[in-house]
Parts: structure tokens; C-alpha cells; sequence
């Protein structure tokens, strides 16, 4: 009587094999793109920092002036003369211009508006207000 003896079969197919590999390329690869996501909010967050940090300065320094300064300081819009510069922080150049409003939000009271340009990925703006007596 001879016994059959059942083959066995050792190792994948080439099938089981290639099945493997595509799942495994689509977990990878949704790691890069999380990977690159969080590393761009990281950097757009530091940026954010950056710009209020320079808007913040410029705030300061505004209302720290003497009254009699602040007063002849004539930036009715962004655009005037002399009322905007450029600051490098982190490595990137950030525009920053200020405009000033008379009797704004009452009367006897001055209102600043700082704004930040900067451009990294896209172009990116960040306004900042503040009031004080005349």
C-alpha cells in the first residue's frame, strides 16, 4: 500500500508577493505626505511667528512715540513714503507697512494698522490693529 504524500508547498507566490509590495508602497507613501504636511504647518506656524513678532515691534514703536512725532507722521495709506520697510527673519523677507487713522474708532483716538507680506509657499498677509490717544 503506498501512501500519498501531499506536496507542500514552501514560500509565496509570485502574486502573494506583488500584493504585499503595493500595499506596503501605499503605506509609505501615505506616511511621506503626512510627513511633508506636518512639516509645512511647522514652518508656516514658525513664519506666523515670525510676522507677529515684526508687526508687534512696529506697533510698540509706534505707540511709544511722543505725541507731538506720532502726530507728524502722515501714513493716511500703505503706500505713503516712508511708511513701510522690509525685515528678514527666519530667512525670508517680510514687507511691513503701517497706516494711521485720525479720530478712529472715536474721536481723540488714533487708530495703527500694521501689515505684514511675505511670500513662502504662497503669497501670505497678516494685519494687526491697535488704538491710542491723541
Amino acid at each position: 500500500m503506498k501512501i500519498k504524500q501531499l506536496k507542500s508547498s514552501a514560500g509565496f507566490t509570485l502574486v502573494e508577493i506583488l500584493v504585499a509590495l503595493t500595499i506596503f508602497t501605499f503605506a509609505v507613501l501615505g506616511l511621506a505626505v503626512g510627513t511633508v504636511t506636518i512639516t509645512r504647518t511647522n514652518n508656516n506656524s514658525h513664519l506666523n511667528a515670525a510676522a507677529i513678532n515684526i508687526a508687534q515691534g512696529k506697533l510698540e514703536e509706534l505707540r511709544a512715540m511722543k505725541n507731538t512725532a506720532f502726530t507728524a507722521l502722515s501714513c493716511s495709506n500703505y503706500s505713503t513714503s516712508g511708511c513701510s520697510d522690509t525685515q528678514t527673519a527666519s530667512g525670508l523677507t517680510f514687507t511691513r507697512s503701517w497706516m494711521i487713522t485720525a479720530n478712529s474708532p472715536a474721536a481723540g483716538m488714533n487708530k495703527i494698522d500694521v501689515r505684514i507680506n511675505w511670500t513662502d509657499y504662497t503669497a501670505q498677509s497678516m494685519t494687526f490693529s491697535s488704538s491710542i490717544a491723541q
